[in-house]
């Protein structure tokens, strides 16, 4: 470079910066002369039951809701996979007790079990209500999935008498499934019972056949180990029984727990006899005790 050229450049830079410092030059106009690459940066959700002659039924409605609902696409864009990992890592913290139960509650909740479902509802008027499965791990519990669900048509009671068309508060063994459908790959005893469909229309009228196609019996006042279908009431006939997760007929129920049958179906694939499930279920206040 000529002597003559490098002064030039010199006696510039000593001007622009003396500028600068006088408020004359702004920080634009500065980085307008700046490299381009520079200036850049780094791109960085029944019937009333009628009493069929010959048939003993049911005194009788968590992506999941969504399970884990996903990241938006701007959001990975802005934070990358690294907050995408911390958002599945927040989802899939375990918590001490599944979420919404208290500590009288849990209390009852037995130490092997490792499968508990919860149903709980807003109020103890309350028809719909919302059913998840916990999974217990080392450090706690982890809600799997969930639906919506419909309970009894007067809504919950703890001390729920026979005809009264609650749904029974408290926390209860899941040890027994059947329908009348095959068996859908239930790891808990499952029996199949041909005479469901027509019990299901001499209870709920016709167009209900479909309800007792899956089944879990909820351990409410019946002996465990036999099929759902059977009577025997060991508290009592007064207090009622055969109280079922079944498959749903769009209205309250007279007693048991409801879902759509693909999800019904779901359930019963997923509980395992060796983690000995429970269900809690119940209004909101009561289950927070």
């Amino acid at each position: 470079m000529r002597p003559s050229l490098l002064s030039a450049r010199v006696v510039s830079a000593r001007v622009a910066a003396a500028a600068l410092a006088a408020g004359l030059l702004t920080v634009p106009l500065l980085r307008s002369a700046l490299p381009a690459a520079a200036a850049d940066g780094d791109a960085f959700a029944a019937p009333a039951q009628r009493e069929p002659d010959g048939f003993a039924a049911p005194s009788q409605r968590t992506p999941s809701p969504a399970e884990a609902s996903e990241t938006p696409a701007a959001d990975q864009d802005a934070d990358g996979p690294a907050a995408d990992a911390q958002d599945a890592d927040a989802q899939d913290a375990a918590l001490p007790r599944p979420a919404g139960l208290g500590e009288k509650t849990y209390a009852r909740v037995p130490e092997e079990t490792t499968q508990l479902v919860v149903v709980s509802g807003e109020d103890e008027t309350s028809t719909d209500s919302q059913l998840s499965l916990w999974e217990r791990e080392d450090d706690g519990w982890v809600r799997t999935m969930g639906w919506d669900t419909i309970n009894g048509q007067n809504g919950w009671r703890e001390d729920r008498r026979e005809g009264d068309k609650t749904t029974p508060e408290g926390v209860f063994s899941l040890s027994d499934a059947g329908g009348f459908l095959d068996d859908p790959g239930s790891d808990l005893p499952y029996y199949q019972d041909a005479g469901l469909r027509g019990g299901a229309e001499a209870v709920y009228g016709e167009g209900y056949e479909n309800v007792f196609d899956y089944v879990i019996a909820i351990d409410y006042n019946r002996k465990t180990g036999v099929a759902p279908t059977e009577n025997t009431r060991p508290e009592g006939w007064d207090k009622g029984g055969k109280i079922w997760l079944h498959v749903e007929h769009t209205s309250p129920t007279s007693g048991c727990v409801s879902m759509p049958a693909d999800d019904l179906k779901r359930l019963i694939r997923e509980l395992k006899q060796d983690s000995r499930p429970h269900i809690a279920m119940g209004e909101a206040e009561f289950l927070a005790q």
